[in-house]
């Protein structure tokens, strides 16, 4: 079977999904999309074509010859969609929520991947309907080191490049640190974002590449992440598997699998749009006094257990645990 797709080549959380299932032997024939922001690797995918011009007719010169094309939250071209099933070639589309454009009621691919629970509630009807399109609720992989944690003493925040609209909360992680009364660490690392490096200058901080996030497991014992929105939030998961405990907003669908105590209270919510062709959704409302007190309740406290809850989580969902299964669904799709 062979299995194309359109992707970044960047250390953004796209591009390293992309790349994780080409390491992985489930994508075999990449297109790649430069990025007006970040860097290009195009010794990621040695011999692919690489496009800057996204118009129809330009990536169906380079469209590989395969069986089905899996896009990561969008084929950024929605005809595509259409021209794949011209030429009898198969679709499937893992979902974003917050980024579901609305272009995929008109261009519906044949599989969707990963749906959050998020579009159980707002878009089943319409979106999921199954004489329409295949359903797969198989989770996402997540490969990183994992490390025993027990006594908590350093709070870990990965700020990535910023975080779309702030979601990341790191603002208000940052107005939280002079709220907290505990003798607890705060390390917030970046990949290069200088959004706040104003703020930073006070810290300890790092700025590292994506990999280095988690090399040997990653540094620290808990990974306190305000996030505001976010319909299955990688970083979270990539942090459970990893060891630590997890700290993040109390909103659905997170809820449902983090344990109820290491959440921060967010009982507010704004609605919100990305742009006008994109789903609305809820917003959380994080402040920093909530963020302190999260921490100074977990500072010195025993999470060995947790640890331990993480690694299992690590072993359900690793590429050996789900990647078979991502290929035996790719081939019953075809």
């Amino acid at each position: 079977m062979k299995v194309g797709t359109l992707c970044y080549a960047t250390d953004s959380g796209l591009g390293i999904l992309a790349k994780s299932f080409y390491d992985h032997g489930v994508v075999t024939h990449p297109v790649v999309v430069r990025h007006g922001k970040h860097q290009t690797h195009e010794d990621w995918y040695p011999g692919a074509p690489v496009l800057g011009n996204l118009d129809l007719s330009r990536i169906g010169e380079v469209l590989p010859d395969v069986d089905v094309m899996l896009f990561f939250e969008t084929p950024f071209v929605w005809p595509l969609v259409d021209y794949c099933r011209k030429i009898g070639v198969k679709t499937a589309l893992m979902v974003m929520h917050e980024c579901l454009h609305q272009e995929v009621w008109r261009h519906k691919p044949d599989l969707f991947l990963c749906p959050s629970d998020l579009d159980d509630r707002v878009v089943e009807k319409e979106l999921y309907e199954r004489r329409l399109g295949l359903i797969s609720r198989i989770n996402v992989p997540v490969e990183v080191p994992w490390r025993q944690r027990t006594r908590v003493e350093v709070f870990v925040h990965n700020a990535g490049h910023g975080g779309l609209r702030g979601r990341n909360g790191t603002k208000e992680l940052i107005e939280a640190l002079p709220l907290i009364k505990s003798n607890a660490k705060v390390m917030i690392r970046s990949q290069g974002s200088q959004q706040f490096s104003v703020a930073w200058s006070v810290l300890e901080n790092e700025t590292l590449t994506y990999d280095g996030l988690w090399k040997d497991g990653g540094l620290g014992d808990v990974f306190v992440f305000p996030e505001k929105f976010n319909g299955l939030s990688l970083p979270l998961q990539e942090a459970r598997a990893a060891g630590m405990l997890v700290m993040g907003t109390n909103r659905f669908p997170m809820n449902r699998w983090l344990p109820t105590e290491p959440l921060v209270p967010s009982y507010s919510f704004t609605r919100q749009r990305i742009g006008a062709p994109y789903t609305e959704f809820d917003e959380a409302v994080v402040a920093p006094q909530d963020i302190a007190a999260a921490i100074d309740r977990w500072y010195g406290r025993d999470i060995t257990e947790y640890s331990l809850a993480g690694r299992r989580w690590a072993e359900e969902n690793s590429w050996a645990a789900l990647g078979p299964k991502y290929k035996a669904i790719l081939e019953e799709l075809c």
